[in-house]
């Protein structure tokens, strides 16, 4: 056996070391020693981890290797922009033309450089040689056209080459729709201000962000009454959006504006629709690729410091959280908006790493901020997730205090309030804020889920509680919570049968949940499917996610059933 597995590394090993040296047989001075290979091989493994620091220290130790191993110039060029060393970049790509070995990053850095520079013959040059990539393939087909299509209206400045912007395919119409927004911008056309109107009061898309980039048209040509005005509209259809937040503190309260855009920069233009590009990426969960052409966003215009957001979310997402908190903290000199979302972000990141100083981690951040009644409605969340529900209670009441009852917040506020009383166990008070929160938004399914469920669990109005929840699942398909509820309060009525459809339709939404095992558990068990049951109290039992009550009451049913 010793004999067979010593064959099979010495033949691995030969295999390694041959595709390795293949890949770099024209760089006669590369030394082929363990210390080369160790670095090649950390270099990418360091990369495939977003260590982008280590990447770039392994991969500079290898001289010469870029001019023949494409895979790793790639890399290296991705690493450098990563870190924001765009002229190290731009070297190493200028280095890899010289030597007739250019990739695609390095066409696409030399092209952006260029660009930058308002050399927009030579940037062409570049976007025009760019070839289909396999690892960029997803964005290719709007990115390139978008890159040509600029340095055209850039040059000309003519109305007729804004038609360069038509999508090559319906899948980026609203792409394309914002790119000819910031054209007609770009080449001061008198019906931008039509433009713009379009694309904010469009109802089907989601372009509350460009009500950012309305107003600041407006104060960049001297309207700012009429910017400022536009702001607040925006600010009370998008209280959540943090370009029009910090945009209207700016306005008001002279807070200094990081995030500067001039419609007539083609750097700043051409940013915005390469945003546009790394958000699409991000959607597509390529999380790694969006934050490349988000840092690509940040060299054409490194005074727009919203785009580390997009950023911070994508090492969210795949648990670097060093790396987010990095960002974090760069977002947080961006004003006071910036500040606060970035101090939450940091608290949740505590929480998840069991730093028992969130709270008053973030408490010292809310005391830094001058809060208003959103920030106030933030933290009272966050401490009732933290359990410290009269804490929560009281900071609800404050915000209800000072706003009015047509202020889109007050059922929000009241919703939540509700929720904090019932976990605090005091239902007449929950139940209050639940249905006055009801009153004022009748069609809000989450509310009614709360509400109905409550009632089921507490054996009270349950036919009223069946009807809400069937309203409620009318209303949210497919909502794996809103299922459970609306078959467990068949079950609390005894139609088994019925409530067994319901809960297996919650089950395959959230196999992982511990309650929705427990309530399909209880619906076998009552439908005499006693070894199916069993199965299902099991996995409250082993889930992580289960409270102690939770799994007592299971290994109870797990020996005596029901």
């Amino acid at each position: 056996m010793k004999y067979f597995l010593y064959l099979v590394i010495t033949l691995y090993t030969f295999i390694f070391l041959g595709i390795f040296n293949s890949s770099i047989l024209k760089a006669h001075e590369f030394n082929y020693n363990a210390k080369n290979l160790s670095d090649y091989f950390s270099g990418l493994s360091s990369f495939s981890d977003l260590d982008y620091k280590n990447s770039k220290k392994f991969f500079k130790n290898l001289k010469d290797l870029e001019n023949q191993d494409i895979k790793y110039s790639s890399k290296f060029i991705q690493s450098l922009v990563n870190l924001g060393e765009y002229d190290e970049a731009y070297k190493l790509s200028k280095k890899l033309e010289k030597n007739n070995q250019t990739n695609f990053e390095s066409k696409l850095i030399l092209g952006l450089y260029e660009f930058k520079l308002g050399n927009y013959k030579k940037a062409e040059i570049y976007f025009n040689n760019l070839n289909l990539n396999f690892e960029h393939s997803s964005v290719f087909p709007i990115l390139k056209p978008s890159l040509k299509a600029w340095t055209k209206i850039a040059t000309s400045k003519k109305k007729q080459d804004i038609e360069l912007l038509n999508p090559p395919h319906p899948a980026y119409n609203n792409l394309q729709l914002i790119q000819k927004t910031l054209a007609n911008c770009f080449i001061n056309n008198p019906g931008t201000l039509y433009e713009f109107k379009k694309i904010i009061n469009d109802e089907k898309v989601n372009f509350s962000r460009y009500n950012f980039f309305y107003s600041n048209f407006l104060v960049n040509n001297g309207q700012k009454q009429e910017g400022i005005k536009a702001i607040k509209n925006a600010y009370e259809n998008f209280p959540g959006n943090l370009l029009i937040s910090q945009f209207k503190k700016s306005l008001e309260k002279g807070e200094k504006n990081n995030n500067v855009f001039e419609c007539k920069n083609a750097s700043n233009v051409l940013a915005e629709a390469v945003y546009i590009i790394s958000s699409a990426l991000s959607s597509q969960m390529q999380y790694k690729l969006s934050n490349f052409y988000l840092n690509l966003a940040k060299f054409l215009n490194p005074n727009f410091i919203s785009f580390n957001t997009l950023i911070a979310e994508n090492f969210l997402v795949l648990k670097k959280y060093d790396s987010a908190k990095e960002i974090y903290a760069k977002l947080e000199k961006g004003g006071s908006i910036y500040k606060w979302y970035s101090a939450k972000k940091i608290a949740a990141i505590m929480d998840d790493k069991n730093n028992i100083n969130s709270t008053n981690f973030l408490y010292q951040k809310y005391n830094e901020i001058n809060p208003g009644v959103y920030e106030t409605f933030d933290l009272a969340n966050f401490l009732r997730n933290k359990e410290e529900f009269k804490k929560s209670i009281n900071l609800y009441s404050e915000v209800l205090l000072k706003i009015k009852k047509d202020n889109k917040l007050f059922p929000m506020v009241l919703e939540r309030r509700g929720m904090a009383y019932e976990q605090n166990d005091q239902w007449d008070l929950a139940e209050k804020d639940l249905i006055l929160s009801l009153k004022i938004l009748p069609d809000e399914p989450y509310v009614m889920n709360y509400l109905a469920y409550s009632w089921v669990e507490k054996n009270r109005n349950t036919a009223k509680a069946l009807d809400m929840l069937k309203k409620a699942n009318d209303l949210k398909k497919n909502d794996g919570y809103i299922t459970d509820s609306l078959g467990w309060a068949l079950y609390k009525l005894k139609n088994y049968s019925e409530a067994k459809k319901y809960l297996t339709s919650a089950i395959k939404l959230m196999p992982l949940d511990p309650v929705i095992n427990d309530h399909f558990g209880d619906c076998l068990w009552m439908n005499n499917k006693k070894i199916q049951a069993r199965y299902y109290w099991k996995n409250v039992i082993k889930s992580d996610k289960a409270d102690k009550d939770l799994k007592k009451k299971a290994e109870k049913k797990l020996l005596f059933g029901l």
